[in-house]
């Protein structure tokens, strides 16, 4: 317990120039698995495995430990022959895979680049806090009563934090004002161009103003009670 505290302390300042060396060091490590379709916890493994064997392979990606001192490592990462990323990583994070996992869902992920097709069309379960401009089909599957709120300008909104579910799991999803109103339990929706946010300890899917939400299967609205404002 002790030790995970201070990677926790770590991570979060104490020693800032290498805390910021490691985030950067993990955002990249999330971006490197999602553009090449795998998971960014099994990638941190098969960091902590070439740390000990000096090879090991994830997916189509094969990670190489080139050298190692008493702080750090530096592995090389490549995709058939080209080269994907090398960098150092320290060496007290490949002893604590899991703290640095945990990190994961927290990691903003860079925009893909180099011509390389962001895939929009996300399962909740794929879903990680800082995601922007993704899809989701989904199932209502709760509608709590729609609250009325005053924002920050004064002005009068409302909102209901709903819950949509899919084969893989389930989300809050914060509708604002007529669109608390469109949804009820049982419609599935399509929702376009949004973002997750953590909101309480949990991820939320949010809609900017440039997002859509279409209701693309209702269920007859004769049985389905209506959610009180």
């Amino acid at each position: 317990m002790a030790s995970q505290i201070g990677v926790y302390r770590e991570l979060r300042g104490r020693y800032r120039s290498e805390s910021t060396s490691q985030y950067r060091c993990l955002t990249s490590i999330v971006k490197i698995a999602r553009k090449h379709a795998v998971a960014p916890e099994r990638l941190v493994d098969a960091f902590v495995e070439a740390g000990a064997t000096a090879r090991s392979h994830c997916g189509r990606l094969t990670i190489t430990r080139r050298a190692i001192d008493h702080d750090s490592a530096t592995f090389l990462v490549t995709h058939e022959e080209n080269v994907v990323w090398q960098s150092k990583i320290r060496r007290e994070s490949l002893r604590n895979p899991e703290m640095l996992k945990s990190h994961i869902q927290d990691t903003v992920l860079p925009h893909l680049t180099d011509g390389v097709q962001y895939q929009t069309l996300k399962q909740i379960d794929n879903l990680r806090c800082g995601m922007k401009g993704i899809d989701v089909t989904a199932k209502i599957i709760e509608v709590p009563p729609i609250q009325p709120v005053i924002t920050r300008w004064g002005s009068e909104c409302s909102v209901s934090n709903v819950t949509v579910a899919d084969d893989s799991g389930s989300i809050r999803l914060s509708l604002w004002n007529h669109r608390a109103r469109k949804v009820h339990v049982g419609d599935e929706v399509k929702l376009t161009n949004c973002y997750v946010a953590r909101y309480a300890g949990q991820l939320q899917l949010r809609l900017r103003r440039q997002s859509t939400m279409a209701v693309t299967q209702p269920l007859p609205r004769d049985d389905v009670p209506q959610p009180p404002l």
